[in-house]
């Protein structure tokens, strides 16, 4: 009796200790002492080993440690703890794996977790977020089209929309959602500089200036809306306030080759030789084959008394241009496509064929030569060019597992296999005919 009574105070005070752990791992979790929370938890998971809420917070824990992978093992523990109702391990993997660049793994949980529960708004815009993040931006599309059918208040459903039309070069679409979600969100930084880079795009010089200037001066340090808004003025003829912005745009932190490469042609148009040459040259590291960049970068050398180096540059240009032979043969490869249109898959034979000893990295022209003999009935030679198409994309492609993000660099891998594994079959059944 005396044993057990001990055991009991044993007992209620180990249960006690756990407790005052895990307010403590809830305290310093909240406080964002996540350090001091990580042991604590630990403490309690070393008492209980079975609690699935545990190894979820612990999990919140070590993703705010941006120690991801930790994370992962930990929430996958959770879930295996709770596979019937681990909805919120399900949702926490699928964020890891959205942060741990594997969009398609995280997709394929978001859309069970949608499935499941098609009411909860943030999952299916979560799903659509790793589907654009996979290179499927029809598949985001369609399901945030869904969203707004039941939810028209929620801003980051616009903004996604837009980044998803926007991917798929439907600019004007784009700017709608982007002005839906700026209407919703007022002031937003990022919605301003894409509406203005729209309309730069588009050559909608006026309004592109009007968004720009509003986007500054509600946000003076908006990078992207300072950069078009340059391009916006110079395309307008403006070269001084091109200048001005585009020069403010760097000086905040904007390094691409877009806004370097325009403020060195625009400070070469004021005459500022030395401030137009370091630009330049710094645009022509960045992008050593832009034709335009070389151009002003040799007139500049030209023009500052260096002609040896304005005279190298112009050889570049002139390599560049003798190794593509492109003004021709580009012609002569869409000639080739008109013609497969046409049905002459003959003469288009001869032009991809050509078109592959030119340009022997660009894939296309190698599916082009087997799609037209495929159309033709030419299965051996179909076989032959399909097989040369992956083998161009991977030595190893029939043995290789392909991953769903790897077959979307190639946009016609997945049907090139397919051909082949059924050309194979035609071919071997006609062998045995013979």
């Amino acid at each position: 009796m005396k044993y057990l009574f001990t055991l009991s105070i044993l007992l209620c005070t180990s249960l006690s200790a756990q407790q005052q752990d895990y307010d403590l791992v809830l305290t310093e979790y909240a406080s964002g002492r996540y350090e001091e929370a990580l042991m604590a938890i630990e403490r309690c998971i070393i008492h209980d080993t079975t609690n699935y809420r545990y190894f979820l917070l612990k999990g919140r824990i070590l993703e705010n440690l941006y120690r991801y992978d930790e994370a992962i093992i930990t929430q996958e523990k959770a879930l295996q703890l709770n596979p019937d109702d681990g909805m919120e391990a399900q949702a926490a993997l699928a964020t890891l794996y959205l942060l741990t660049g594997q969009p398609a793994a995280s997709a394929q949980l978001y859309e069970q977790l949608a499935t499941a529960k098609p009411q909860v708004t943030r999952w299916k815009v979560n799903w659509a977020t790793a589907l654009q993040a996979s290179g499927k931006p029809k598949g985001a599309l369609e399901q945030l089209k869904i969203v707004t059918q039941t939810d028209t208040t929620n801003w980051l459903v616009y903004k996604n929309l837009g980044d998803c039309y926007y991917r798929l070069d439907s600019l004007w679409q784009a700017f709608h959602c982007y002005y839906c979600a700026l209407k919703l969100y007022p002031n937003n930084k990022n919605l301003y500089g894409m509406l203005t880079r729209i309309l730069t795009t588009n050559d909608q010089i006026e309004g592109a200036i009007e968004v720009g200037k509003e986007a500054v001066t509600i946000h003076p340090t908006n990078v992207e809306a300072w950069k078009y808004l340059g391009i916006a003025y110079y395309k307008s003829g403006d070269a001084r306030k091109a200048y001005n912005a585009l020069q403010k745009a760097l000086a905040l932190g904007d390094s691409s080759f877009t806004a370097i490469s325009h403020f060195g042609v625009i400070s070469y148009h004021l005459r500022f030789y030395d401030q137009a040459e370091k630009s330049l040259l710094k645009a022509h590291q960045l992008d050593p084959k832009d034709i335009n960049t070389m151009n002003y970068l040799a007139s500049t050398y030209g023009i500052n008394e260096k002609p040896q180096k304005g005279l190298d540059v112009l050889n570049e240009l002139d390599n560049i241009i003798a190794s593509f032979d492109s003004i021709g043969m580009r012609a002569n490869m869409q000639r080739g496509y008109l013609l497969r249109i046409l049905k002459r898959y003959d003469e288009a034979i001869d032009i991809y064929i050509t078109a592959t000893k030119v340009f022997p990295q660009d894939l296309r022209n190698f599916y082009e030569v087997a799609v037209c003999y495929d159309l033709v009935l030419n299965k051996r030679s179909a076989f032959d060019w399909y097989t040369r198409y992956l083998e161009k994309i991977d030595p190893n492609w029939a043995t290789k597992k392909w991953t769903e993000q790897e077959l979307n660099k190639y946009e016609f891998a997945t049907f090139s296999m397919n051909r082949v594994k059924l050309l194979k079959v035609d071919l071997f059944f006609e062998e045995e005919k013979r």
